[in-house]
């Protein structure tokens, strides 16, 4: 297929760089599954914690989906409508960090999304612009409060609605509690939603990554492929407290230089090699280099990421010419060749 004409389809089919720059409207719905909408994602996503927590995610899925990439078939006890997983990671991750539910037996959720319960192991409760996390009773505990800003980074809004997800910048504030010793944090993080249908989206590769770049500014990086390593999306997002930012694609380049030693086995069967080094980088409109990434990763990726692993890396690069390091938040899924 010519990659030219492949970009030019997934550009009229994904209408999500019509919106860019607009502010969160409060009214944007975070609803539960209903009617053509099978699958439901929440998810809140925190990078650069201090050691040895490095980063922490809570990702949900309401209904498994028919998107091989996303989907958790070894789970589903009575139905896919029925079927929730829920990861809660970390790089000290315990052995009951990812979990599979059945939603009628398990679980308790508004039909609103304002309030959802895992079991015995997680509540998610709120409404913009404030949501708190709360986790107890388990050897890895967290209590996190989130207020939302208006910043939204569209990733997806595929024409008739058959595929969205949406990213906030939040502030948030709490405590993490491990076998009992407790560590404060703040800072900026990620509440994120997506909604699809009962469709097979044919995607292959999919890496997602997260840097606070300071107190007051985030960058998210997203490649997605199709078959034959078409494009679907090649995408860096620039935001801030006080700024809505910007989307850029010009020059991008994501490479994996290195592979973890052993390939890792999903619950589901499939093979993948992990990233151990790597680079990424993107150009601003005017072609000047905007961010320039060199990574590492710390070799504490957990299943449970839908599909995929999430882990953590140690980074260095640039950011508009100055010089940045930290720690950087890593999804990472690859089914090409599988």
């Amino acid at each position: 297929m010519d990659m030219g004409i492949a970009k030019k389809f997934v550009s009229l089919v994904d209408r999500s760089h019509t919106i860019a720059g607009q502010p969160f409207s409060p009214a944007t719905g975070v609803d539960i599954p209903k009617g053509l909408y099978g699958t439901v994602h929440y998810g809140i996503m925190v990078p650069g914690l201090p050691e040895p927590f490095r980063f922490l995610n809570i990702i949900v899925l309401i209904g498994q989906p028919k998107a091989r990439l996303f989907a958790n078939p070894h789970l589903i006890e009575t139905s896919a409508k029925d079927t929730a997983n829920l990861l809660v990671g970390s790089a000290t991750a315990t052995p009951d960090h990812f979990q599979g539910y059945s939603v009628q037996r398990d679980c308790e959720f508004k039909p609103d999304g304002s309030y959802l319960k895992f079991g015995n192991d997680l509540v998610i409760e709120g409404q913009y612009p404030n949501f708190s996390v709360v986790r107890e009773g388990h050897d890895f505990n967290l209590q996190l409060s989130l207020r939302a800003t208006d910043k939204i980074a569209h990733f997806s809004r595929m024409v008739g609605g058959l595929y969205d997800h949406w990213s906030i910048l939040c502030e948030y504030q709490g405590v993490i509690e491990q076998h009992g010793e407790k560590t404060e944090l703040q800072g900026l993080c990620t509440y994120e939603y997506a909604r699809a249908m009962n469709v097979n989206l044919p995607f292959r590769f999919f890496t997602y990554q997260i840097i606070n770049i300071d107190e007051n500014t985030q960058v998210l990086m997203v490649e997605v492929l199709g078959p034959f390593n078409m494009e679907v999306q090649r995408r860096v997002y620039v935001r801030t407290l006080d700024d809505h930012g910007g989307i850029y694609s010009k020059g991008f380049d994501f490479k994996v230089h290195t592979f973890e030693s052993e390939e890792v086995v999903t619950p589901n069967g499939v093979r993948m090699r992990l990233p151990g080094q790597f680079s990424w980088r993107v150009e601003d409109d005017e072609g000047v280099e905007l961010i320039t990434i060199e990574g590492d990763c710390n070799q504490d990726f957990n299943y449970g990421m839908t599909a995929g692993y999430a882990g953590s890396y140690h980074y260095k690069g640039r950011f508009k010419g100055q010089a940045i390091s930290g720690t950087g938040y890593i999804e990472y899924i690859d089914l090409r060749g599988k």
